[in-house]
């Protein structure tokens, strides 16, 4: 198991699995502002799906996402069930990344996210966030047909399954054909980061909508006056998944 390597500078704390690469950061002067590009990206579901109610969070971080959730869907979010294997991440919760204290809509779980999603009613999530990687940058079965089954047949009709996926590794491709023979390649869209070589993969188990038309193109102006991240420009970079493949 990689070691936990956390550094503090010019007011933001980070998080190492052992090796350079950046797992999670924190402002730490505003915990729930997403840092990290690739973590903003992760919400641009929003442009195709209402504020869930029910999200199923498979990995912990930093708790990032989770912590933007419970700032910005307060008035839509009743449960939120976050997933992480190992019990030092889980213990940041507590210490270096607080969640907000006591939220009782948070269900912390210690466990394969893998294989508790197989043991979660069917059509019980809204919205399904997966961001797993250990320090070698591997995934496991979170890039399994298998996983794709059950968080498919987990979501509600008008769900979403939002991963952050790396297209640098041979893997890749791989992922993205296993999610598309579950989800259809009708209802999977990408958006690639800016700087990074992360791409944020979106599926819905409902048909896509129109990204053409003037009401998607509305909700992205006012999705962005609302949480000051690009949904317009979001919503101009999204891409079919045949384009990956």
């Amino acid at each position: 198991m990689s070691e936990l390597l956390i550094s503090e500078q010019n007011g933001l704390r980070t998080l190492h699995f052992g090796s350079e690469w950046v797992q999670g950061r924190m402002r730490i002067s505003r915990p729930a502002e997403l840092m990290l590009g690739y973590a903003q990206d992760m919400c641009a579901a929003l442009l195709l799906v209402p504020a869930p109610k029910q999200v199923y969070v498979a990995g912990l971080g930093v708790g990032s996402l989770p912590r933007w959730a419970l700032a910005n869907w307060e008035t839509s979010l009743k449960r939120m069930e976050i997933v992480e294997l190992r019990p030092d991440v889980l213990a940041l919760t507590r210490g270096a990344f607080p969640l907000p204290a006591d939220d009782p809509r948070v269900i912390l779980t210690l466990g394969d996210a893998a294989k508790i999603i197989t043991e979660r009613p069917a059509a019980s999530v809204d919205w399904m966030w997966v961001d797993c990687y250990d320090g070698r940058g591997r995934v496991g079965a979170l890039e399994s047909e298998e996983f794709y089954a059950a968080a498919h047949a987990s979501l509600k009709a008008k769900g979403v399954f939002v991963a952050n996926m790396w297209s640098s590794v041979t893997r890749y491709r791989g992922g993205l054909r296993r999610l598309r023979a579950v989800f259809g390649h009708d209802n999977i869209v990408l958006l690639p980061a800016i700087a990074t070589e992360n791409v944020t993969v979106i599926a819905t188990k409902s048909a896509l909508p129109a990204l053409d038309s003037r009401a998607i193109q509305a909700r992205a102006r006012a999705l962005q006056a609302e949480h000051k991240l690009p949904f317009e420009r979001w919503l101009k970079a999204l891409a079919p998944v045949a384009t990956a493949l």
